[in-house]
């Protein structure tokens, strides 16, 4: 590959990994602020500590399951069954990839 060429693809890569990873950031910032990009938290200490108490009353009281939206299933079997769904899924395409590779090329008939 041509230097060139090379340091291109580099650049672009560059680029589009930070079009990826400035949002990433900004939203791991957005729980420092109030919503209004550079503004603060408003309210007194006192306020946010009692938040805070309200938001780990509520948590504990949600028990395991966190905020309610189960992420692959409720039970460990849903869980296991769309992992094995997905392994499945995976597997074939990796499996034709690997037949693909393997078979002969055919010559092209003019």
């Amino acid at each position: 590959m041509n230097k060139p060429i090379l340091m291109a693809m580099v650049a672009l890569i560059t680029l589009m990994g930070t079009a990826f990873a400035l949002p990433a950031i900004q939203i791991a910032n957005a729980q420092y602020t109030g919503g209004g990009g550079g503004l603060s938290v408003g309210g007194s200490i006192e306020q946010q500590l009692k938040l805070a108490r309200e938001k780990v009353s509520n948590a504990q009281q949600a028990g395991a399951y966190g905020s309610g939206t189960p992420m692959l299933g409720t039970t460990i079997n849903s869980t296991l069954l769309f992992i094995i769904i997905i392994t499945v899924i995976f597997g074939g395409v990796a499996g034709m990839f690997f037949v693909r590779a393997r078979t002969p090329r055919k010559e092209a008939t003019t």
